[in-house]
This record gives C-alpha cells, structure tokens and sequence, in this order.
C-alpha cells in the first residue's frame, strides 16, 4: 500500500516537471513569433514620417490623378488641389497583434510609399525656350516682295526695328507674329549708311516693348539670337559676346558690332541680340562673314537710338499712291499654335514658382480678366518655401476653335522637391482654357476654369 502510494506521487512529479518544461517551451514559441509581428525596422519609421511632408496635402485648382495616388478614406465627392506622390505604392503590416480569425472588411488601399531620391533634383534655369516663350509677342517675321527677314517692336508707338538690307525697295512689308497674325507695316525711316530701318505697324500702337540696353556690354556676356531664319519663326540661338567694337565696310557701314558665335542665318537679319541674364535687347542681328559663319555680329541699339528716335519724330512721308498696302490675312486661331501656346505658358510658370519676382506667364493672361486672376492665383498657393519646383509636363487634351474663342482643355503635371532632402511628389493640374485674340493680334488666356471630366 505504501508502495503504490510512493509510485503515484513520484508518476505524479514527473509530469508535474513535464508539464512545467511544456509550457515553457510553449512560452517561448508564442513570445518570440509575437516580437516578429510587431518588430518593425527603424527604416519603415523614418519613411512615414518622411511620406507625411508630402503625401495626402491639398491645395485649390488641382485634381488628383487616379493612376498615381489612391485615398485611404471611403469614396467621397473629388477633392481639388490633391498633392501627388511620384513613389512606388508599397504595403506593410502595421497591426501590432494578428487577428485570431479572418474579418471581411473593405480592403484598406496601400500607403504610398515615399522612397528617397538616388540623384539630387536641379530646379529649372533659364533656356532657350525661356526666352522664346517670354519674348515671342514682341518678335516678327517680315517679309516684303524682295527678302524674308526678322524684326521687333522698338516702341508703343507700334514701330519695328530691323535692318535696312530687309526692307530695301521693297514694295510692301508684311509682318507676322508667332500666333500667324499678319500685319501690314509701313517704313518710316531707313538709312543708306548704317544697316537699320524702322517699320511703322498702326495695328501695334499701344504695345509695349522689351526694355533695350543703352550702354555697351562686356565681352563674355552670355547672349540669344532670336529671328526667324529660313522662315521659321522664334528659333534661338545661344552664345557669349565674344568681341567689342568691331568694323566693317560692305553695301553698309558696320561700326562698334557686337560679335558673338550664337549662331544667326539667312532670315534672322533684323532679330534682336538679348542678354540671358538681364533680358534686355542688346542689338540687331545683322551680318554673318562667309570664312567663318559660326560667328555673327550685331548692332547695339545705343550706337543707333539717336537716329531711330529722329525716324520716330519725324517719320518718311509718302505722296499718294506710292504707298502699296497688300491683303493681309485676318487674325485667326490655329490648332497647332493654340497647342504651342497653352504649353509655352505651362513651361513659364515653375519660374515664378520658385521666384515669384520673376512674372513671364502673366504676359499669356488677358489683363482684367478672370483668367489673369486665376493664373495668379495659382503661383500664390503654389509658391511655399519647402518646395522648389522642377518641371511642368503639360497634356493638350482637346481644342474647339470658334469664331470669337477657341478652348483648350489641357493637363499638367507639376514635380517638386523637397530642398531639405530631394524628396519629389506631383500635383495634377487639369484646367479649361479660353483663349482670345487681342487687339494686338496675340493669344491671350480669357478664362481658366477647373475641367470637369
């Protein structure tokens, strides 16, 4: 009896120790697959703090692109002004316990992901196309019964400079905006000695010029040459003054030339010489040599401002008849120009973003007008210290021309950084805009409007 009792109590230890060791290890087991559930890499922290400087911010005039970005919240009506993140969506377990059975409930959408950039981002300089797209109103093509050339607007009185060699004999000038407006000009001064000649276009006065430099410039000044050669409208070419004060003698005395290896061509005599930095109109297009064509010269207009300001004040006059004035094509719209248009001021406007002294899109705006409002409008949300913006994709979607208006449904994608650490997102820009044709004979933005697709 006593015996039994003492193998009992010792079956009974045993699995009191076994049971003991069990749970233990069975302890162990849930603590540890528990720690990597939960663990997260300190990497995954700093990306979401990271996504929350840009992900999910909103701004008026904007709306998102289903394709680059999806809400967490249930549907809801669209919201404008949605900022967009250009990162790859990715989703991890953020719950700190798994569920002990599975629940149906709507699919949570993934965070997207804010992933670090591997190059840093450069906010756009000035170019080419800067310059094309800011000096473009003040630019034309002329053309007479003799010669093809270049020309740009001198003054409000709706006189335009260009060379003498274009407009020499010539029967009748016709002059083209980049919009394809035709105008008929009327040469009211021309000298037999210096290569310059000043065409008076009635339909421009009021106009507003380019600010022009009155003094000489230094050699290595970065430069444009911007004309027309062979016939194609607003082509720029950039470069350096290379040389001060240069000579020559040919059907014309050149004196004190700028020369500089933007390189210029048949067709651009007449085209203004502009300084990068400043902006200002520096000189005329004038000749090319035919040992080195790489290099062109130009006439600066503080040589030449005496005798052009005479011309303004005491313009040629003609006798009866002797004026021919030829059919010149009625402003109209264009698709191709439209499209052209609507994307040179999409490309104007990061400018201002980053530097909003700096104002070349409102040159697109109507004054007075809803559109000049809403254009504005658009720099001032936009244009907050933690951003700098890099480039500006825009879509033309649709155009309808009508007799009085055309409208342009357009899309853009804005890209910006971060200057603290490179990070990019987009905002979405989807807008419908009503162009008219001014008294002038340009493009000008009337109304801009959100594009409910």
């Amino acid at each position: 009896m006593n015996k039994r009792l003492e193998n009992r109590k010792s079956a009974q230890t045993r699995k009191r120790i076994f049971m003991a060791i069990w749970s233990f290890i069975l302890l162990a087991a849930i603590g540890l697959g528990s720690y990597f559930l939960v663990a997260t890499p300190d990497s995954s922290a700093q990306l979401v703090s990271k996504q929350d400087s840009f992900a999910g911010k909103t701004y008026a005039g904007f709306k998102i692109a289903e394709e680059d970005i999806e809400t967490l919240q249930p549907p809801e009506p669209p919201i404008e002004g949605t900022v967009e993140d250009v990162r790859e969506e990715t989703a991890e377990p953020t719950e700190e316990e798994p569920a002990e059975e599975p629940v149906e409930e709507p699919a949570a959408e993934p965070v997207p992901e804010v992933i670090e950039s591997t190059e840093p981002v450069v906010a756009p300089k000035k170019d080419l196309s800067t310059t094309i797209a800011n000096a473009k109103s003040y630019v034309y093509t002329i053309y007479t019964d003799l010669e093809q050339g270049s020309g740009f607007l001198f003054n409000s009185k709706g006189d335009v400079l260009t060379n003498a060699h274009v407009v020499k004999d010539a029967s009748y000038v016709v002059l083209t905006n980049s919009d394809g407006q035709e105008f008929s000009g009327q040469v009211i001064g021309i000298s037999e000695t210096t290569d310059v000649a000043l065409v008076r276009v009635d339909a421009l006065a009021g106009k507003e010029p380019m600010e022009m430099e009155m003094s000489q410039v230094d050699v290595g000044t970065e430069v444009f040459a911007l004309g027309s050669p062979e016939n194609i409208s607003n082509t720029a070419t950039e470069g350096k003054i290379t040389d001060v004060n240069k000579n020559f003698s040919d059907d014309y005395e050149y004196k004190n030339l700028y020369e500089m290896d933007a390189t210029i061509k048949k067709g651009s005599s007449g085209g203004p010489l502009i300084a990068a930095e400043s902006e200002r109109i520096l000189g005329i297009n004038s000749i090319i040599l035919e040992d080195d064509p790489n290099i062109g010269y130009a006439i600066p207009i503080y040589t030449v401002i005496d005798q052009l300001n005479e011309w303004v004040k005491n313009p040629m006059q003609y006798e009866e008849g002797e004026v021919v004035l030829p059919d010149v094509k009625d402003a109209h719209f264009d698709e191709e120009l439209l499209q052209s248009f609507i994307e040179a001021y999409y490309e104007l406007i990061p400018y201002s973003l980053n530097d909003q002294q700096i104002t070349y899109y409102q040159s697109y705006l109507l004054p007075g007008s809803q559109g000049e409002t809403e254009g504005k409008k658009l720099v001032e949300e936009l244009a907050i210290e933690d951003r700098i913006f890099d480039v500006v994709k825009p879509t033309i979607k649709n155009i309808e021309i009508g007799e009085e208006e055309a409208v342009i449904e357009a899309e853009a994608v804005f890209t910006f950084h971060s200057p603290e650490n490179d990070e990019t997102a987009t905002i979405t820009h989807n807008k419908r805009y009503t162009v008219i044709i001014d008294e002038y004979g340009d493009y000008m933005i009337e109304t801009i409007e959100d594009n409910q697709e």
